[in-house]
């Protein structure tokens, strides 16, 4: 049986790696007694896939975990039992049961949806954001394993708008290319705007949260759990 499983990485664990986060779910299937299937080999690793990783310091309700289960078990019961042994920031929100032909998610998976918010903006907000978009052209040094390379991420750059103003604080809601074949760090989309908008390059103050991933296609966009078999998805609470 394989799930495609939506979790969400919280305020008190935005500081673990990847590969820390990894390990707090593999030790979590293992405590909670999950049928867990397992490579072949000399080395047997548990058949987990995960999607795009979120950076350091990020926040999100929309991580996805890709499992492959020895014996059929329900979503329901697969969460809860999850759950009951995670560590306080990591919880399981909703779970779907997929066909077991289905490409991996991290090759489907192609935008995502990010709420940043700026405690400090600059001034003229609106006016400056919309300047910054309107530019054909938005380049930044990205470091990569051939080393510093200058790229132009406006094309990634897939919508971005202003949702809230309150006293000094102010939200951005911005879907990014986010997959195998094109990625924008949130990050780097948010330095480039606050360089434009303020003539420098000072370190600023910004939160990110990653509210859901997203597969896109002819007829609009999906969640990696309406590929479920039937459309049958648990949700927590």
């Amino acid at each position: 049986m394989r799930m495609v499983v939506k979790y969400s990485k919280g305020e008190k664990v935005k500081y673990i790696s990847h590969l820390e986060l990894m390990r707090a779910l593999h030790r979590a299937l293992r405590r909670a007694g999950i049928p867990v299937a397992f490579s072949q080999g000399y080395n047997p690793q548990p058949k987990t896939a995960f999607a795009m990783p979120l950076s350091v310091g990020m926040t999100s309700e929309g991580e996805y975990m890709d499992i492959t289960l020895e014996a059929y078990m329900k979503a329901e019961t697969f969460c809860q039992r999850m759950n009951d042994v995670l560590p306080d920031g990591i919880q399981l929100l909703k779970a779907v049961e997929v066909d077991e032909s289905l490409p991996s998610l991290m090759s489907l998976i192609d935008r995502a949806l990010y709420l940043i918010t700026l405690p400090d903006p600059p001034e003229d907000m609106d006016k400056k954001l919309n300047s910054f978009l309107a530019q054909r052209e938005i380049i930044v040094r990205k470091d990569g394993k051939r080393g510093e390379r200058l790229i132009n991420i406006r094309p990634m750059i897939l919508q971005a708008d202003i949702i809230s103003s309150q006293g000094r604080e102010t939200v951005i809601k911005a879907m990014l290319s986010t997959g195998s074949r094109e990625y924008l760090n949130p990050e780097h989309m948010i330095k480039a705007f606050l360089t434009y908008a303020e003539g420098n390059d000072s370190e600023a103050c910004y939160k990110i949260h990653r509210v859901d991933m997203f597969i896109s296609g002819n007829n609009g966009c999906l969640t990696p759990l309406e590929l479920g078999r039937g459309g049958s998805v648990w949700v927590s609470g």
